[in-house]
């Protein structure tokens, strides 16, 4: 074999080389994909866990809410700021849901977060009130959105 033989056999095996590493490359941005994917539906889930937990496992915050929702003026100034907390931590959620959206990453939502946020904003008007008081800080015109959106998902009201 010439040199040139051999030149050429080496760049023959670089190529081969060069092919299994992007092929490898490819598997492993494919496998931290689905990871990425399984977190953030597993933060999505977390982030409405918490807020669930603190309407279900605290009667007075839950009273808070009842109250909150239909009517800011029935809240002391204490419970206003409790509530309104709480409405900004659910107006947050939708607020990824929708960024996950626009970056078409809504696979990892498992339920649709800015159907449940606007149900929420189009049924109780203290819930409208304190997200109508932040509209301007939210992305992409959400909060108008959200009052023009038609929601299906409904509350059960006993």
């Amino acid at each position: 074999m010439s040199i040139q033989d051999l030149g050429a056999l080496g760049e023959l095996v670089a190529a081969f080389a060069t092919i299994a590493t992007l092929l490898y490359l490819a598997a492993q941005i494919r496998q931290n994909n689905r990871n990425l994917h399984e977190t953030t539906s597993a933060s999505v889930n977390q982030g409405w866990a918490s807020i669930n937990s603190r309407l279900s496992s605290d009667e007075e915050f839950a009273e808070i809410f009842i109250r909150g929702r239909e009517d800011l003026d029935a809240l002391s100034p204490v419970e206003l700021e409790r509530f309104r907390a709480f409405i900004h931590d659910i107006l947050n959620m939708a607020v990824w849901a929708d960024g996950l959206q626009a970056s078409h990453d809504y696979r990892s939502l498992n339920f649709d977060a800015l159907e449940v946020v606007g149900s929420l904003y189009q049924a109780y008007p203290g819930i409208r009130s304190i997200i109508d008081s932040v509209a301007p800080a939210t992305p992409r015109d959400l909060v108008k959105r959200l009052g023009q959106s038609t929601p299906t998902y409904s509350f059960i009201e006993k």
